[in-house]
Protein backbone atom coordinates (compact mmCIF):
# COMPACT_ATOMS: atom_id res chain seq x y z
CA UNK A 1 0.00 0.00 0.00
CA UNK A 2 1.69 3.41 -1.37
CA UNK A 3 0.48 6.93 -1.24
CA UNK A 4 -0.33 8.82 -4.68
CA UNK A 5 1.06 11.85 -5.79
CA UNK A 6 -1.99 13.80 -4.98
CA UNK A 7 -1.99 12.65 -1.30
CA UNK A 8 2.44 13.27 -1.13
CA UNK A 9 1.39 17.03 -2.22
CA UNK A 10 -1.07 17.42 0.23
CA UNK A 11 0.83 16.43 2.64
CA UNK A 12 4.01 18.63 1.53
CA UNK A 13 1.71 21.62 1.13
CA UNK A 14 0.45 21.60 4.75
CA UNK A 15 3.99 21.19 5.77
CA UNK A 16 5.10 24.00 4.20
CA UNK A 17 2.11 26.44 5.28
CA UNK A 18 2.49 25.29 9.09
CA UNK A 19 6.28 25.86 9.14
CA UNK A 20 5.24 29.39 7.52
CA UNK A 21 3.40 30.05 10.77
CA UNK A 22 5.62 28.58 12.82
CA UNK A 23 8.95 31.03 11.60
CA UNK A 24 8.94 34.11 14.28
CA UNK A 25 8.41 37.29 12.75
CA UNK A 26 11.56 38.92 14.36
CA UNK A 27 13.32 37.08 11.66
CA UNK A 28 12.27 40.56 9.36
CA UNK A 29 15.87 42.48 9.15
CA UNK A 30 14.91 45.38 11.54
CA UNK A 31 11.79 46.32 9.66
CA UNK A 32 9.40 46.89 12.39
CA UNK A 33 12.65 48.75 14.77
CA UNK A 34 11.29 52.52 15.80
CA UNK A 35 14.39 53.89 13.93
CA UNK A 36 13.56 52.56 10.57
CA UNK A 37 10.26 53.26 10.87
CA UNK A 38 10.60 56.62 11.81
CA UNK A 39 13.23 57.20 9.58
CA UNK A 40 10.72 56.18 6.92
CA UNK A 41 8.33 58.23 8.47
CA UNK A 42 10.53 61.54 8.48
CA UNK A 43 11.78 60.22 4.71
CA UNK A 44 8.06 60.53 3.41
CA UNK A 45 7.35 63.72 5.20
CA UNK A 46 10.72 65.27 3.61
CA UNK A 47 9.79 64.21 0.20
CA UNK A 48 5.79 65.26 0.74
CA UNK A 49 7.43 69.00 1.69
CA UNK A 50 9.54 69.71 -1.47
CA UNK A 51 7.20 67.91 -3.65
CA UNK A 52 3.98 70.87 -2.17
CA UNK A 53 6.56 73.55 -3.03
CA UNK A 54 6.85 72.90 -6.43
CA UNK A 55 2.98 72.19 -6.88
CA UNK A 56 2.02 75.19 -4.82
CA UNK A 57 5.11 76.84 -6.71
CA UNK A 58 5.17 78.22 -3.40
CA UNK A 59 8.24 78.14 -0.92
CA UNK A 60 7.66 75.72 2.21
CA UNK A 61 9.29 75.57 5.43
CA UNK A 62 9.59 72.37 7.74
CA UNK A 63 10.22 73.11 11.56
CA UNK A 64 9.38 73.07 15.36
CA UNK A 65 7.27 76.02 15.95
CA UNK A 66 7.20 77.73 18.95
CA UNK A 67 4.16 79.59 21.04
CA UNK A 68 4.65 82.95 18.81
CA UNK A 69 4.94 80.39 15.71
CA UNK A 70 8.71 81.26 15.08
CA UNK A 71 10.73 78.16 14.10
CA UNK A 72 13.40 77.08 16.69
CA UNK A 73 16.20 74.15 16.93
CA UNK A 74 13.73 71.74 18.63
CA UNK A 75 13.72 68.69 16.04
CA UNK A 76 12.76 65.96 18.20
CA UNK A 77 9.19 67.49 18.92
CA UNK A 78 6.09 67.97 17.25
CA UNK A 79 7.23 69.25 13.06
CA UNK A 80 4.95 71.64 11.11
CA UNK A 81 5.21 71.70 7.24
CA UNK A 82 3.73 75.64 6.33
CA UNK A 83 3.50 77.82 3.34
CA UNK A 84 6.65 79.89 4.21
CA UNK A 85 6.24 83.78 2.90
CA UNK A 86 9.02 86.43 4.06
CA UNK A 87 10.11 86.78 6.29
CA UNK A 88 11.19 83.24 6.57
CA UNK A 89 11.53 80.71 9.08
CA UNK A 90 8.10 82.26 10.76
CA UNK A 91 4.40 81.31 9.97
CA UNK A 92 2.47 85.05 9.76
CA UNK A 93 -0.78 83.81 10.01
CA UNK A 94 -3.69 82.10 7.52
CA UNK A 95 -2.28 83.11 4.16
CA UNK A 96 1.06 80.72 5.45
CA UNK A 97 -1.12 77.51 5.35
CA UNK A 98 -0.43 74.71 7.46
CA UNK A 99 0.05 71.48 5.13
CA UNK A 100 1.24 68.97 7.23
CA UNK A 101 2.28 68.34 10.71
CA UNK A 102 4.51 65.32 11.92
CA UNK A 103 4.09 64.30 15.21
CA UNK A 104 7.15 64.21 17.61
CA UNK A 105 9.88 61.58 17.57
CA UNK A 106 9.14 57.73 19.16
CA UNK A 107 10.31 57.68 22.79
CA UNK A 108 14.15 56.47 22.47
CA UNK A 109 14.28 58.26 19.38
CA UNK A 110 15.50 62.22 18.98
CA UNK A 111 16.35 63.97 15.77
CA UNK A 112 19.13 66.48 14.99
CA UNK A 113 19.29 68.47 11.89
CA UNK A 114 22.94 69.36 11.19
CA UNK A 115 23.36 71.81 8.06
CA UNK A 116 25.06 74.70 6.25
CA UNK A 117 22.25 78.07 6.40
CA UNK A 118 19.55 78.13 9.12
CA UNK A 119 19.26 74.82 11.74
CA UNK A 120 15.83 76.13 12.90
CA UNK A 121 14.22 74.80 9.65
CA UNK A 122 14.22 73.01 6.27
CA UNK A 123 12.76 75.40 3.60
CA UNK A 124 12.18 74.64 0.01
CA UNK A 125 11.48 76.90 -2.94
CA UNK A 126 8.76 76.50 -5.43
CA UNK A 127 11.80 75.65 -7.71
CA UNK A 128 12.22 72.20 -5.82
CA UNK A 129 15.71 73.42 -4.11
CA UNK A 130 16.35 74.32 -0.64
CA UNK A 131 17.17 77.89 0.25
CA UNK A 132 20.65 77.50 0.12
CA UNK A 133 20.84 74.63 2.74
CA UNK A 134 22.17 71.20 2.66
CA UNK A 135 22.53 68.80 5.36
CA UNK A 136 21.63 65.94 7.39
CA UNK A 137 18.51 64.67 9.40
CA UNK A 138 20.25 62.17 12.32
CA UNK A 139 18.05 60.45 13.99
CA UNK A 140 19.44 58.82 16.88
CA UNK A 141 18.80 55.69 18.90
CA UNK A 142 20.79 54.28 21.93
CA UNK A 143 24.57 53.29 19.68
CA UNK A 144 22.70 53.70 16.64
CA UNK A 145 21.84 56.28 14.15
CA UNK A 146 19.92 56.72 10.95
CA UNK A 147 20.56 59.66 8.55
CA UNK A 148 19.12 61.69 6.25
CA UNK A 149 20.61 63.87 3.80
CA UNK A 150 19.29 67.07 1.87
CA UNK A 151 20.97 67.91 -1.12
CA UNK A 152 20.59 71.79 -2.10
CA UNK A 153 18.77 70.75 -4.76
CA UNK A 154 16.79 69.43 -2.69
CA UNK A 155 17.04 65.59 -3.45
CA UNK A 156 16.45 63.27 -0.37
CA UNK A 157 18.22 60.03 0.26
CA UNK A 158 19.04 57.62 3.48
CA UNK A 159 23.55 57.86 4.04
CA UNK A 160 24.52 54.42 3.85
CA UNK A 161 25.17 52.27 7.10
CA UNK A 162 28.62 52.67 8.34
Amino acid sequence: MGFSLLELLTVMALLALLAAFAVPASTAPNAATPLNAEGDRLLRGLQHARHSGVALRQPVTLCALDRNHRCQNAWSGPLTLFVDHPPKGRRQGPEDKILRRLPPAPTGVSRRWRAFGSRRYLRWRPDGRTDGQNGRLELIAGDRTLTLIVTQAGRLRRAPKA
